[in-house]
């Protein structure tokens, strides 16, 4: 495994790093299974940071960064996210949300959000496993979910990421049906308490 720090885009923005060395390692990351992983890091992380949509965590290769070079091995952006839950049939409302209080009555309920995942072609599954960065995720989500409460995980990915990965990870579909994007929209409920000490 490689060894890695995690840091927050909004850090990177807010102490004013080398501009042009974080462009230019955005400009780096390459992730050809998943377009969208580049195009989101190159185009959209920086907007959605500043209009706190939401944050993106780099996990960064920490050998090259203690030489001066900032080499970005993988990354992940977090957000909150209302569910629809008027689709879903009673069996399923009830399995999601247990005994919330006014389970029946609810038209949607706040999830944390995992708007992106990705690792760089140039890092492998040894490098830096999925299970790993899941857990970056968790441990980030638990210092949101220590102070605010919350359960409710939620994702969305391709019919083929969820038979090869998400599903051996625990995560369920929410809809049967894929969305306008095809992609799943995938839930996981966890207790974060384990991750608050990580």
């Amino acid at each position: 495994m490689k060894d890695y720090i995690v840091v927050p885009l909004g850090e990177i923005i807010d102490k004013g790093y080398d501009k042009e060395k974080i462009e230019s390692a955005f400009k780096k990351f390459s992730c050809q299974r998943e377009i969208d992983l580049e195009n989101f890091l190159l185009r959209k992380a920086e907007t959605y940071e500043r209009s706190d949509v939401g944050k993106t965590y780099l996990c960064v290769d920490k050998e090259k960064l203690e030489n001066g070079e900032f080499v970005i091995l993988a990354y992940f952006s977090l957000a909150q996210r209302s569910v629809d839950l008027d689709e879903l049939s009673n069996k399923k409302r009830r399995k999601l949300l247990g005994s919330y209080p006014g389970r029946d009555k609810l038209k949607s309920i706040s999830a944390f959000l995992i708007g992106q995942l990705g690792r760089s072609d140039d890092c492998s599954s040894e490098d830096l496993s999925g299970q790993q960065l899941l857990n970056e995720c968790y441990h980030a989500i638990s210092l949101a979910a220590r102070i605010v409460g919350g359960n409710l995980l939620v994702l969305e990915c391709r019919e083929h990421m969820y038979e090869k990965f998400y599903e051996k990870q625990g995560f369920k579909k929410l809809y049967d049906d894929l969305n306008e994007e095809n992609l799943y929209t995938l839930y996981k409920k966890i207790d974060f308490k384990e991750y608050w000490n990580t």
